[in-house]
């Protein structure tokens, strides 16, 4: 949408126009319609297995720390069919106790994350060609996250005692 010039509906060029809520949106003087930004839908799913914390690495990262099992929903798919799809295609899990707990804005990525926590009640994994690693993490150890991640902000507001050990990784 940043990169939208012309009304989808007539053509025109569009303009900047603040609204009264002081938000500027493009906008289509002829047709007098408003265009929003509008973040595409995404997962983040939490898998725990009695005191561990499912975890994992994309192919391609080039920091040390781990994250969630995460997705896009698409068109056609609900929220909670993409969560558990996610699971299964990157890790080869079924999940069960499926439950939406918050939500995360990323402006920078246009993401709304809707994060999930699910419980798996086996424990070996079949990884994806997605990702590079998947591991079981005690939630009594330092957990490799970076802490100010979606990932880990998301395992502090479920698990309040892990906040202070998530580890810091150089």
């Amino acid at each position: 949408m940043r990169d939208m010039r012309f009304c989808s509906f007539c053509g025109k060029a569009l303009a900047l126009k603040t609204l009264d809520d002081g938000s500027e949106e493009k906008y289509c003087g002829a047709c007098d319609h408003v265009f929003f930004e509008t973040p595409s839908p995404a997962v983040l799913v939490l898998v725990t297995n009695s005191d561990s914390v499912l975890l994992a690495r994309g192919v391609g990262w080039k920091h040390p720390y781990w994250g969630l099992i995460s997705g896009h929903i698409r068109t056609g798919s609900t929220a909670e069919e993409t969560a558990v799809r996610e699971v299964r295609e990157e890790v080869g899990l079924e999940v069960s106790n499926l439950k939406l707990v918050r939500t995360y804005a990323a402006r920078d990525r246009r993401l709304l994350m809707l994060a999930f926590r699910a419980e798996a009640e086996k424990t070996s994994i079949t990884k994806s060609q997605e990702l590079e690693d998947a591991q079981w993490f005690s939630l009594s150890e330092p957990l490799p996250m970076r802490s100010e991640s979606m990932s880990a902000c998301f395992i502090k507001h479920v698990f309040e005692n892990v906040a202070y050990r998530i580890k810091k990784l150089t």
